[in-house]
């Protein structure tokens, strides 16, 4: 870039070097100034025009001598005036051109009236330093702060408005009123979840603890505002190191934007990678299904190609939906490539949030792997009177209790906030003693003081109380045997190799409770059944019923799996008789099996016995056996399509979409459900086994 000046009296030469100076050793631009080109004898006007025309840009520096030497013919022909003169011809000849490459700055002290009239001070952009530096040097690097989107397919006039929200060309207005209510309520729901884990973390109780970020723009303090204002191509990576609260920044993050959210927005949603396989599934269908079953999103609509997808795919594909992607670094170190290359293919049309560990996303960088067109904000390191502060005030007397903790802390690299959530979590009770945190000899550094802390807090969060309290809604539990659990939870994840089990998936550290229940539950539906028939082919039928509804393997392929999402058991008028329309089909497809199976059983009695000794006869066993195999037939495909491809869920329905998902909900919605199906299946069971004993 060839700065074109005049040498004027007074500070602004030395104020335009000094700018000159910064752009070229601090900010990465290739400035060339006459005054740094003085070391030997040169032809200056030919210099010049090498520069201005060879070069990218021609920052041109307004001042009161630059604007008189373009204007006036008085004095001599120095290098500003020959500068000047060239610059209009250029304007001159090729105005589309030269207009962007003449950058016109106004540095402090000057104005717009010290540029001179054909740069057109007032009608075409100028730059004024400081305060336009920024975008300046992103119109010399090319970095635009907002980047224009593609152009579209030409909208139809007639179907453009969509309750004031988006416009689609493709999407009916049926569709996208569909659309836009399932988002409301998905964002109500993520809203309450995370509002309800925020007040159980205390992560903002009595105010939340404060964080820097650095992104290339700068630094700022909250990533929401951040994602919103600076963030054009819709992608963000976050980075920081072990122990910073990555998901605690999550958490915040999609609290920020939802706080900031109006009707027709993307909602965000919180979503670990842990149980992605990038090889297995591709990303958009890992997505859709995990907002399918973790937001109760598997209703299906029709697309507009005629085919039926669920809810949550067409929230992704319109983008209604932004991921908040937490942990990549938890995913297997030898997918993890695999895994950006994935995200990498999902489109623009689908914004996107990834948290990532600093250290193992710069191993990936090096590689040359990284995720496109993402805007990097690394978490910076806690400031320690910010440290001392926060704890001070939700420490119960933090002053004077963690006051030799503070001293040591001024001294040394600033605590994690995985620390400082440590201590103020172990620390709440007057009665807990800090102990000797502040001992170097016992804790040389922070890494043992975590250590430290981690071994206390299950203590610190489930208090050894002596008995049950029967005035609070639950009973307090015993912080042995808390910590018995969860060495039984880690034993489980060692196992497994997985990094993180949801609390919907704990029936799976106890991997025999759910097989042996189906057993017994299959064994007493068998006996009940075939009891009436007599003792023996009951306990025939107990073992062979109870066996397959045990096996996995059967049951999966008769399309039968574990209940993941939350479930809701409905009584109401229309279900329950959408319900015996249901039972009094698949009834009426069982007896007509069970007299098709007699007929046939009846003319092969027949034949076997000899009993076709006219033709009466025999067109009456032809009668049975046609019959009889055709009832086969239909009422046994019927059954099958019935079992094999499922049914509508009847009173079982998938739970609210406005209520937040809870362990307790669940438990007692699925509890419902089970004890529903359960009692049904055991009165049928009683019924026959009551007929056969009677």
């Amino acid at each position: 870039m060839f700065v074109s000046y005049a040498g004027d009296s007074g500070g602004h030469t030395d104020t335009f070097v000094r700018f000159a100076e910064q752009l070229r050793g601090e900010l990465g631009i290739d400035v060339r100034l006459d005054l740094w080109e003085r070391d030997q004898r040169r032809d200056w006007l030919e210099w010049a025009v090498d520069q201005i025309e060879h070069g990218d840009f021609v920052l041109a520096i307004g001042s009161p001598e630059y604007k008189r030497l373009a204007t006036s013919e008085d004095g001599p022909h120095d290098h500003a005036r020959f500068q000047l003169a060239m610059l209009r011809e250029h304007l001159a000849a090729d105005r589309a051109q030269w207009l962007a490459k003449i950058l016109p700055v106004v540095l402090p002290g000057c104005s717009a009236d010290d540029l001179p009239a054909f740069l057109q001070p007032y009608s075409a952009t100028r730059y004024a330093v400081p305060e336009q530096l920024d975008e300046l040097l992103r119109v010399l690097t090319g970095q635009p702060r907002r980047i224009q989107p593609e152009l579209g397919p030409l909208a139809d006039p007639a179907i453009t408005e969509r309750d004031g929200l988006f416009r689609s060309a493709v999407l009916s207005a049926d569709l996208s009123r569909v659309l836009v209510e399932a988002a409301e309520g998905l964002a109500g729901a993520v809203a309450d979840l995370w509002r309800g884990e925020s007040r159980r973390l205390g992560l903002d109780d009595p105010r939340p603890l404060a964080a820097r970020w650095r992104a290339d723009d700068g630094e700022f303090d909250r990533l929401g505002p951040f994602f919103r204002r600076d963030v054009p191509s819709r992608r963000l990576l976050v980075l920081d190191r072990p122990g910073s609260g990555k998901s605690v920044s999550a958490i915040r993050l999609v609290s920020d934007l939802l706080g900031g959210r109006t009707r027709g927005d993307p909602v965000p949603v919180l979503v670990p990678v842990t149980d992605w396989h990038p090889g297995e599934l591709h990303a958009f269908d890992w997505l859709a299904r995990r907002r399918a079953r973790d937001h109760r999103l598997g209703r299906t609509v029709r697309w507009v190609d005629g085919t039926r997808i669920t809810l949550a795919s067409a929230l992704l594909e319109v983008g209604l939906v932004l991921p908040v992607l937490d942990g990549l670094e938890t995913i297997a170190e030898d997918l993890r490539a695999e895994a950006i290359a994935a995200l990498n293919r999902l489109g623009s049309s689908i914004p996107l949030i990834v948290t990532c560990g600093l250290a193992k996303y710069r191993e990936l960088d090096t590689a040359g792997i990284g995720l496109a067109r993402a805007t990097h904000a690394e978490l910076l390191p806690l400031d320690r009177e910010d440290v001392e502060e926060y704890l001070a005030e939700t420490v119960p007397h933090g002053s004077s209790r963690l006051a030799p903790l503070f001293a040591r802390l001024r001294a040394e690299p600033a605590p994690t906030p995985l620390v400082v959530w440590l201590i103020r979590v172990i620390h709440q009770e007057l009665g807990r003693d800090p102990g000797d945190l502040w001992d170097r000899m016992r804790f040389p550094d922070l890494d043992s003081i975590e250590a430290h802390l981690m071994q206390h807090l299950v203590r610190g969060v489930y208090p050894d109380y002596p008995g049950r309290r029967p005035h609070v809604a639950f009973a307090r539990v015993h912080h042995s045997t808390v910590q018995r659990w969860l060495e039984h939870l880690a034993h489980t994840l060692a196992s497994t190799g997985a990094a993180d089990i949801a609390w919907w998936q704990l029936d799976r550290s106890l991997p025999w409770v759910a097989p042996t229940c189906r057993v017994v539950a299959g064994a007493v539906l068998g006996f009940g059944l075939l009891s009436a028939v007599g003792v023996v082919p009951g306990l025939a039928a107990a073992a062979a019923v109870g066996l397959v509804a045990g096996n996995s393997w059967y049951l999966a392929y008769f399309n039968v799996a574990d209940i993941e999402t939350p479930h809701a058991f409905d009584s109401s008028a229309h279900k329950v008789r959408a319900e015996l329309r249901d039972f009094v089909k698949m009834l009426g497809s069982t007896l007509l099996l069970v007299v098709g199976v007699l007929a046939l059983l009846i003319a092969g009695r027949s034949i076997a016995t000899g009993l076709v000794l006219n033709l009466r006869a025999a067109l009456t066993l032809t009668t049975l056996v046609l019959g009889g195999g055709f009832l086969v037939w239909w009422s046994g495909r019927r059954l099958w399509h019935r079992q094999r491809h499922g049914r509508s869920d009847g009173m079982v329905v998938l739970a609210d979409l406005k209520r937040p998902t809870s362990p307790g909900g669940t438990f007692h919605a699925d509890r419902k459900v089970v004890l529903a199906g359960t009692g049904t299946m055991l009165a049928i069971a009683a019924v026959f086994a009551v007929l056969g004993f009677a």
